[in-house]
């Protein structure tokens, strides 16, 4: 009996609880540059959509006074709900956000842009910013590790994200920045910023690889064995570089 397919945009909820415990934080000077591009001070009202567990809610928790975190997903909204404070977290999406016109001064996405990239969601987030109002993307790159994985392990890995039956993101990563063709944004802006090296041991490490899609569509008994395998598999500490692209746009005027 086939198992049926779980859409990929929506299937990090099914391990939050690893996906909060494993993910990369984001770069402290990253955020500190997002912050001071698009010039808002303390005081601002900003938007974090596509939330997740609050990986980047946090952060800007420390940053801005009045913080609004939206996510579609209800299991990561919970793990969102117990490990944030001082927001409010709605249930939405970024093609229907439960905001008023004109209510934040910038609106945030962590690791999620490229799930929704379509001109409706530009339009939606658009609405939701006031006048020159600023769209900041961000997302931490990261897979490949020093040592590198047994060849098994590297196997097992790229089986699962090659096979053939797993639902492709909605734009590849060359395409996504149409979206915004014929919007009223200005032009996206890319920053720099340097690469971060961290230091996890082998259960962080393959913690980090289920947390993501491609694994996190397997069917339950699937899961099972491939987690099985890979833990026997991935051992001792790994130093992972972590990279950050970081994309910034505002309302024109």
């Amino acid at each position: 009996m086939d198992t049926p397919e779980v859409n990929r945009a929506l299937s990090f909820g099914r391990g939050a609880a690893g996906y909060e415990a494993a993910r990369p934080e984001y770069s402290p000077e990253a955020l500190d540059l997002a912050v001071a591009r698009i010039g808002l001070g303390p005081d601002a009202a900003v938007l974090d959509l596509a939330a997740g567990t609050g990986k980047l809610t946090r952060p800007l928790t420390q940053r801005f006074a009045k913080v609004v975190a939206v996510e579609p997903d209800p299991g990561m909204r919970t793990v969102l709900r117990q490990a944030t404070i001082c927001c409010k977290v709605l249930e939405g999406r970024a093609e229907s956000i439960p905001l008023p016109d004109d209510c934040v001064d910038a609106v945030f996405v962590g690791q999620a842009f490229h799930w929704f990239a379509t001109p409706e969601a530009v339009r939606e987030i658009a609405r939701v910013l006031r006048p020159r109002g600023a769209l900041v993307l961000i997302w931490n790159t990261w897979w490949g590790t020093e040592p590198a994985l047994p060849d098994e392990a590297e196997t097992l890995i790229q089986s699962v994200v090659d096979r053939p039956q797993l639902e492709p993101i909605r734009l590849p990563r060359e395409d996504w920045q149409a979206c915004f063709e014929g919007s009223s944004f200005e032009e996206l802006r890319k920053e720099e910023v340097a690469e971060r090296t961290l230091e996890v041991d082998s259960d962080r490490l393959v913690s980090l690889y289920l947390s993501t899609s491609p694994f996190a569509t397997l069917p339950p008994e699937e899961h099972e064995r491939v987690e099985s395998e890979l833990r026997r598999l991935v051992t001792g500490r790994h130093r992972l570089p972590v990279g950050t692209r970081l994309l910034w746009t505002r309302l024109a005027g």
